[in-house]
């Protein structure tokens, strides 16, 4: 009898077990690479919903968003192919580093004129404090925290690490008492 009741316990112990094995493997199936036209959708989505935005503006917003977000991805240089344990600068001349940073300062300054001009076309259809969520809006995120990089302090759990100093900021978690 209790040999039974022992066994029976097992049984279901052991299907329990087999049974997330298989909803793990689910998941990991369902798991699909998104498309670039997704991912820019998806963004815009994201701050239609973060700028709390009525069915007019956000019907003007989403495409001039989506041309901004083209025109910034247009403004970023093109990764380059390292193999694993490779790094191409370290076998460039210092002629050619002086020509990539030189490239790099052009691209940052197409994206500062970029942003400068998609300001004035958003400046017609959102508030100020919409505009800065738009542009600003990296400022005021948490960071990952990241293992090779040991300039970031370690925090607390739960209390996630802020770039924003600004004591207003809703981003900053508030002290706990």
């Amino acid at each position: 009898m209790k040999t039974n009741r022992i066994f029976s316990a097992l049984m279901i112990a052991a299907l329990m077990c087999c049974g997330n094995v298989f909803a793990q493997e689910k998941k990991a199936q369902q798991k699909k690479e998104l498309t670039p036209e997704q991912r820019m959708d998806m963004k815009v989505a994201r701050m239609q919903k973060e700028l709390m935005l009525n069915d007019a503006t956000a019907a003007q917003f989403a495409p001039l968003y989506k041309e901004y977000l083209q025109a910034m991805q247009q403004c970023r240089p093109a990764k380059p192919e390292c193999k694993k344990g490779e790094c191409p600068k370290e076998k460039m001349t210092d002629a050619e580093l002086n020509k990539k940073m030189l490239e790099r300062f052009s691209m940052q300054k197409k994206a500062i004129e970029t942003k400068e001009t998609y300001f004035k076309k958003f400046e017609k259809i959102l508030t100020a404090r919409q505009l800065q969520k738009v542009f600003m809006n990296n400022d005021c995120r948490p960071h990952k925290m990241d293992k090779g990089n040991r300039d970031f302090k370690r925090m607390p759990k739960g209390r996630p690490m802020m770039k924003c100093p600004e004591k207003g900021c809703p981003m900053t978690p508030a002290p706990k008492e």
